[in-house]
């Protein structure tokens, strides 16, 4: 039984009993060089060090935002979970996704309104829907029934999206997809009715480094499931979200960005529909953004090496947007589980040490 015990709380409230403070397959040539003096640096600092550009990762989510003025694109802290970059989103008028386990431990401790987060943690226990529901979370992503039983009896302004399964399976036979057949979406919506849960919208799922007509495929398929269930049921949905990893590989290609733009209109038609289209994007908004200096110098580093590079004892310096002489700040990481002293959150298992496969 869901029961909530406190209502949603203002932008920077802390919950009481809040835990401590804790790939996309991208055209390498189009991540730009870094734009700062690494001689100075190298001078200054001590090696190995960590340098994390954060004026440009918000740059980027911005500029994420102008293309697709008609999506919510939630940044997915599993990528990257460093205050600076949450606080640089946040002045964006930016959103969240909490995809990992520590990552709305990371929002809270960054005193982020959880409100514009979307709870997209896999296998959630009940007391953690609580939780995050009484922190001040009010969108959760499930899987399927045995998920949407962990809602029952909850409050009228929690709503739940439905991830669908990706319309071709996943490449690696030993992997299960998550979410739910577009058969049974229906009966996951009326099971849902019954408990009292409100399923606002679905979830659609694409490969890594989708294209634009993977994309454009995937959200036709998804509205017209919508379209299906409601004409079934009789339920109104009003969010339809485009999944991890957007915008897949028009991240780096502008010309597919603006043509993915143009589908989502045409398709979904937010500004008349009155469906909220949301994403969530990880290294959209974070490539580029690291640089590890050591006995060589790589540049757009995997946030997990660059987690092990810091517990290891390397320096980390934050690049930041200002009018100070140096604007280089050297700021701890948020450490997300004491007992590991990984600092970077990861939803995925480790990828290349040249790029990220998280979001």
């Amino acid at each position: 039984m869901f029961t909530a015990t406190r209502p949603a709380r203002p932008n920077g409230a802390q919950p009481e009993g809040a835990p401590p403070a804790a790939g996309v397959d991208l055209d390498r040539s189009a991540v730009p060089e870094p734009d700062f003096d690494i001689d100075e640096l190298v001078a200054r600092h001590s090696l190995p060090l960590v340098v994390i550009d954060v004026a440009r990762a918000a740059r980027q989510y911005r500029a994420l935002r102008e293309a697709f003025p008609n999506v919510e694109v939630h940044y997915d802290v599993s990528a990257l979970a460093h205050p600076a970059l949450i606080a640089a989103v946040a002045e964006s008028g930016g959103s969240f996704v909490a995809a990992h386990d520590g990552a709305l431990a990371a929002l809270t401790a960054s005193q982020s309104d959880l409100r514009r987060v979307l709870h997209a943690t896999a296998a959630t226990h009940p007391h953690e829907v609580l939780a995050a529901y009484n922190a001040g979370v009010r969108r959760f992503v499930v899987d399927g029934p045995a998920d949407v039983e962990k809602f029952a009896s909850a409050p009228h302004d929690l709503a739940l999206v439905v991830r669908l399964q990706p319309h071709t399976p996943p490449q690696a036979a030993h992997v299960a997809p998550r979410g739910v057949t577009a058969r049974d979406a229906h009966r996951v919506v009326r099971d849902a009715a019954a408990l009292g849960v409100r399923i606002a919208g679905f979830s659609l799922s694409t490969r890594p480094g989708a294209s634009c007509s993977d994309y454009v495929a995937a959200i036709a398929r998804t509205a017209g499931v919508m379209a299906d269930v409601q004409a079934a049921t009789g339920a109104r949905f009003d969010v339809l979200d485009l999944g991890d990893g957007f915008p897949g590989r028009a991240a780096r290609r502008p010309g597919e960005r603006a043509e993915l733009a143009r589908a989502i209109r045409a398709i979904v038609a937010p500004g008349t529909s009155r469906v909220t289209v949301t994403a969530s994007a990880g290294h959209a908004v974070t490539a580029g953004c690291i640089t590890i200096i050591g006995g060589t110098v790589e540049r757009d580093v995997d946030p997990f090496t660059a987690s092990e590079c810091i517990d290891a004892g390397a320096e980390v310096a934050v690049l930041i947007d200002g009018d100070q002489p140096h604007p280089l700040l050297r700021l701890p990481f948020f450490r997300a589980v004491a007992t590991s002293g990984h600092r970077i959150l990861r939803s995925v298992q480790r990828g290349r040490t040249t790029g990220s496969t998280a979001g």
